[in-house]
């Protein structure tokens, strides 16, 4: 090194509070210092009708557990259906069935792809409105 001395590192200026020092010290009952170093935030529990808490324009807690709607089910599912290596490659013979270098027709190798994938779909399609149907019939009603 050339000499220079290191500076010492505070770690109070890493970090917004600085290890209990601040806080107690920081109140005075000044609103304008709420939400600077040292101060928490102002959190709602349990009181949905509060002024404050309508103003702030917090989410919903609603979860939803089904995977598909009724827009999404198709391309979803095709797509879902799809990433199996053994479907893309039932899909490719398929294709390849209706070119003249096939020997056999194209109905005879596009026809176990269709039932197969439209059998998984709808396999998923019940599952799905089972689980919806699930959630409705344990979620209490207040």
């Amino acid at each position: 090194m050339a000499g220079g001395r290191r500076k010492k590192l505070h770690f109070s200026k890493f970090f917004s509070f600085s290890c209990g020092r601040g806080c107690a010290l920081r109140d005075d009952g000044d609103p304008s210092q709420i939400g600077g170093p040292g101060f928490s935030r102002v959190a709602f529990a349990n009181d949905p009708d509060c002024f404050e808490a309508r103003n702030l324009g917090y989410g919903t807690n609603y979860v939803s557990t089904t995977k598909y709607n009724l827009a999404t089910f198709v391309p979803k599912s095709l797509f879902k259906q799809f990433r199996r290596v053994a479907n893309i490659y039932f899909l490719v013979t398929g294709c390849l069935s209706f070119t003249e270098l096939a020997p056999y027709g194209a109905v005879s190798a596009i026809l176990p792809l269709i039932v197969v994938i439209g059998a998984t779909m709808t396999k998923e399609a019940v599952e799905d409105w089972r689980r919806n149907q699930q959630v409705h019939i344990y979620t209490p009603i207040s």
